[in-house]
């Protein structure tokens, strides 16, 4: 009896995003796709769930546009885009917006 080939891997396109992308977001945890997105430099992408699961692959940014290759994608957004907030004590965040829906990460603070 002949073995079944492994099924083959995912191949995305090449990743390319902006460094002000490049990082750890944190989602609200209900509202969100996923809980945390975190973009490399070399334009790779993983999400990360409150379960545990992860999904990995690249992110191709184009003017306003976003492109998630992932398992079970791709995803599109729109319209994504970065607005720096200060929270007061010292404390500043960015907010990334992916078609509306809200994710953050801290800048600087204690």
């Amino acid at each position: 009896m002949d073995a079944e080939p492994d099924p083959p891997a995912a191949t995305f396109p090449t990743g390319s995003v902006p460094p002000e992308l490049v990082g750890e977001w944190d989602g609200d945890g209900t509202a969100v796709r996923f809980d945390k997105i975190r973009f490399g430099a070399d334009g790779s992408v993983a999400l990360l769930f409150n379960n545990g699961g992860t999904f990995e692959g690249t992110a191709v940014a184009e003017d306003t546009s976003l492109t998630l290759y992932v398992p079970g994608g791709p995803i599109h957004y729109r319209r994504w885009s970065i607005q720096a907030f200060e929270a007061g004590y010292g404390y500043t965040f960015e907010n990334l917006m992916l078609d509306g829906v809200s994710y953050v990460r801290q800048t600087s603070g204690t």
